[in-house]
């Protein structure tokens, strides 16, 4: 229900802006695609013998992702690998090498499974557990995807809070973040490694008139003077007309296909990818860049859209959040969604779906097996 009634608002903002259906397609596509794939996952029972077999793909395919993107670090310092971003590290992508952000969605797809795998797998030895750990963090460095540290960071203060009302919890978090930060504090003021996180530490880019908000909220501005009336509020300009990943990248690059099908397209997206590739700021650190999810899906849907999709990310929060670490996960979703167009990145959003069903499956399994065993010992006391 909640899949359709987004349907309804990208086709409703379609149906005002007199948006090409092709744009309405494939922005519902790449924006519902993994809520699709995570009902597709829970709708199939799987046997135990199923899921054992699917976590040991899914470790396996996250191992293939950590090594190459491993091996690509030394090849592309040695410059005997070409890799496009905005220096050499950012190439590290792992799988999904060369394809503009690919080092932030190998190292996310990298530190989601080695959470999963740290708080799910005790079957494994807790030494194996910590190094997956210690493994997707390097990964998160080498490949210089700061970004992704601050959005755990935030993430992991937004659990503290929705799990404020469980004081044993909240203190346990908050020890464990006390103690990360102190670390880590520690490693940026000593470490070399470590130095780039300092770029961001500069009180004067976030002044009430500091260029880091004017960066950030550059498209926002360039989509609310491109409002005629106040039902834009409701449907946005139309799905692919601002700063989606649609609008921004998916139609100019696919423009020859995507054109004699009847897409449409406004200058907003264009002029935001032209402000991002000629400001400096933009140009340092996609932190500061003003095409990201969150505007993204408000400025193509308006209010109507974004409110559809957050009851979907409701939806999600309330059925597979099952744990901490898969709800810290979610929440770094929210906050990525707020830095960059992650939330429309096939790869991340798949692998976050696919992990979200399997601990949802090996939930139902064990109820199930609880189950089978309280009814085979209840018959057992009745005979």
């Amino acid at each position: 229900m909640g899949i359709f009634i987004f349907l309804v608002a990208v086709l409703a903002s379609a149906l005002w802006n007199n948006t090409g259906l092709i744009n309405a397609i494939v922005s519902f596509m790449m924006l519902c695609e993994p809520f699709i794939f995570l009902l597709a996952i829970v709708c199939i029972p799987m046997s135990s013998e199923s899921i054992t077999r699917i976590k040991r793909w899914l470790i396996c395919s996250a191992l293939i992702n950590f090594v190459l993107a491993a091996v690509q670090k030394p090849l592309i310092d040695a410059g005997k690998l070409y890799a496009n971003g905005f220096n050499g590290t950012d190439g590290c992508g792992g799988v999904f090498f060369i394809s503009g952000a690919g080092n932030y969605v190998s190292a996310s797809v990298s530190v989601a499974v080695a959470l999963y795998f740290f708080t799910n797998e005790k079957t494994f030895p807790l030494w194996s557990r910590i190094l997956a750990i210690i493994a997707a963090f390097w990964q998160v460095l080498f490949s210089d995807s700061k970004q992704l540290l601050l959005a755990y960071l935030i993430a992991w203060g937004l659990l503290i809070i929705v799990n404020s009302k469980d004081i044993g919890k909240t203190i346990k978090l908050l020890s464990a973040i006390a103690i990360f930060g102190y670390g880590f504090l520690w490693c940026v003021q000593n470490l070399e490694a470590f130095a780039a996180f300092t770029a961001w530490a500069r009180p004067e880019l976030y002044g009430p008139d500091g260029v880091a908000w004017y960066a950030k909220f550059y498209s926002v501005r360039a989509i609310l003077s491109h409002y005629q009336s106040s039902l834009n509020w409701l449907f946005g300009l139309g799905p692919g007309h601002t700063i989606s990943r649609l609008g921004a990248w998916f139609l100019q690059d696919y423009w020859s296909i995507l054109g004699p099908l009847g897409a449409t397209t406004t200058p907003i997206g264009q002029e935001a990818m032209e402000f991002v590739s000629s400001f400096w700021l933009t140009l340092g650190s996609s932190l500061f860049s003003p095409i990201f999810g969150w505007a993204g899906i408000w400025g193509d849907l308006g209010v109507l859209g974004l409110g559809a999709y957050l009851f979907l990310s409701y939806l999600a929060w309330q059925n597979f959040g099952l744990d901490d670490s898969l709800k810290v996960t979610l929440l770094a979703v929210f906050v990525l969604g707020f830095i960059f167009t992650q939330m429309e990145e096939p790869g991340f959003m798949l692998s976050i779906a696919f992990i979200l069903g399997l601990a949802w499956q090996e939930r139902r399994l064990k109820k199930q097996t609880e189950q089978a065993t309280k009814e085979a010992h209840r018959q057992l006391v009745i005979l």
